[in-house]
Formats: structure tokens, sequence, C-alpha cells
């Protein structure tokens, strides 16, 4: 069954995408607390973002007349970097949380963690190429289609479709956000015990530093989450169509755009677009707290 709008629906989620990234990137660029290996995961994670959504949307948007079969290696290829980029994002999210770690935990490594940013990046990438290499490994007949008449995303059916799902899709994507709520978990403790150690005053100026962590913790874990859950949990038993499209094409376009909108609730502000510079921020341990809970 053909599903309504969807073409409509997924070319609103690309431009609302675009827009919200752009904007995130423009906030990145302007907010001097993000001139730090923090503000590089996010810069690269709206680079990812975007370039996953151009390449969904020109596939999806593809009319069946022009477009590759969906076993053609173009179409493999090009689900594959969409997958990647997917994968890429995902561990950007740990990253940000083991940053935090970091200059709250143990501050005297936090040139190191900055010098040492680029080099993770490219681990990332080769995890996530890996990944998705994997999938060919174990079954080369198992990739990512897109039924065009559906508009609804799935991976080829065979031996090895559930254990890929389970534990390199789920399981892995489960792993992350535990990792991410740990990291923070010990942050948020030894931030806790900081704060009970130093003057009411001095105190007072991070009085809301604690609910920004977890937040911002809890924020992050929700783009992974909302994909696995919908899509591998959900989706396989949903029975309305546009309800299958909403838990399928819709929510792994719409992820992107909540990796913008992450950052924007917490770093976007008007005055950013009326001055140049914030003013300064510090990056040493506990003294750069605002730039820890970015």
């Amino acid at each position: 069954m053909e599903t309504p709008l969807a073409n409509e629906i997924l070319f609103a989620v690309f431009i609302l995408g675009v827009i919200c990234c752009g904007l995130a990137l423009v906030t990145i660029r302007k907010t001097t607390a993000l001139h730090n290996s923090f503000g590089v995961l996010c810069t690269w994670q709206m680079y990812a973002d975007i370039a996953q959504l151009m390449i969904i949307t020109a596939y999806c948007l593809l009319s069946i007349d022009i477009a590759p079969s969906p076993h053609a290696i173009a179409s493999i290829i090009s689900c594959q970097t969409i997958e990647t980029l997917y994968f890429f994002t995902g561990q950007l999210h740990v990253l940000m949380a083991v940053h935090r770690f970091v200059h709250i935990l143990a501050p005297r490594y936090a040139k190191g963690w900055q010098s040492a940013t680029s080099f993770l990046l490219l681990i990332c990438t080769g995890i996530s190429i890996a990944r998705i290499l994997l999938m060919t490994i174990l079954d080369t007949r198992m990739y990512w289609v897109y039924d065009r008449f559906t508009s609804l995303w799935f991976i080829v059916d065979t031996p090895w479709t559930h254990f890929y799902e389970m534990y390199l899709e789920v399981c892995w994507s489960i792993g992350e956000m535990i990792a991410i709520l740990t990291l923070d978990s010990i942050t948020l403790t030894h931030l806790i015990k900081w704060k009970s150690s130093i003057s009411k005053e001095r105190a007072q100026k991070h009085q809301h530093v604690e609910i920004r962590l977890v937040l911002q913790s809890c924020c992050q874990c929700v783009p992974t989450a909302a994909v696995t859950i919908l899509y591998f949990l959900v989706f396989p038993n949903m029975e309305s169509q546009f309800l299958k499209f909403m838990c399928s094409s819709f929510v792994l376009s719409f992820g992107n755009v909540l990796d913008a909108v992450i950052i924007l609730i917490f770093h976007f502000r008007i005055r950013l677009f009326a001055k140049n510079d914030i003013g300064p921020v510090s990056t040493n341990g506990i003294n750069g707290i605002d730039l820890v809970t970015s």
C-alpha cells in the first residue's frame, strides 16, 4: 500500500533539518564555550547529519522510473553510506559524554583529550565503516532496501538478519546509551561532591549545572532511543501503513533533526547574533564547568 504524502513529509523534514543544523553550526561558531573539543564533536555531528539528510532525501525522492534497482550496487552503496553516517553520529554522543567526564574528573588530561579529538573522530569513522562491512561479511545478500511504493526501509531477510538487527543495531545502541548515562552519572556524582565542598557564593554561580548535565545526558540518548525503539521494536508490530512510515522513514530522518535541536536547546541565544563574542569561558577543570556541561 502506498503511503500518502510520504515524499512531502520527507522533504519537509529535510528542509527543517538543514535549517536546524545550519543554525546549530552558526551557534557553535559564535559560542566561545564551544571553541574546544566539544564544539568540534558537535560540528562534525552536524556535518554528518546534513550529509545523511541529503543522501536520504535525494535517494528516497527519486521516482521509480529513474531510480536504480534496490539491489543495484548504486542503491546498496547509498544505503550503506546512510547507515555509516547514522553509526558515526551515534558514537559522537558517547564522545561528548567522555568530554564531560574528562573535564570534570581528570582535568589534567583535558589538553591531551583536546589533541586526541581528531584521531578519535577517525576511530569512530573506522568503527562505523567496520560495522556496515560486517553486515556484508555476515551475508552478502543482507543490506538495507528502500521500498519506493510503500516508502518504508527494511533489511533484506536472510538467516543473519535477526542476529544483525538484535546485536549490531539494538544491543549496540543500548550499549551506547548505557555508556552515556554511566559516564554522566559518575560525572554528576563528582560534580555534586565538588559543589558541597565549596562556598555557598561560588556554588550559587553554578546552581543549575547538575540539572543541565542531567538534561543533556538524557537528551543525547533521545535520537538513538527513538530509532531503536520505534524502528526495531515498534515498527514490526504496526498495522497502519502511515504509522509504519512514521516509525521507519520519518524517524530515520528526524533523528538527524533532533541532534541539531539538542544543540540549539542548550546553546542558542538571540544575543549570539547581536555580538561576535559572548565572553571568555575558562577551560581549566572545574573552573570550566559551563564548558563541560555544553
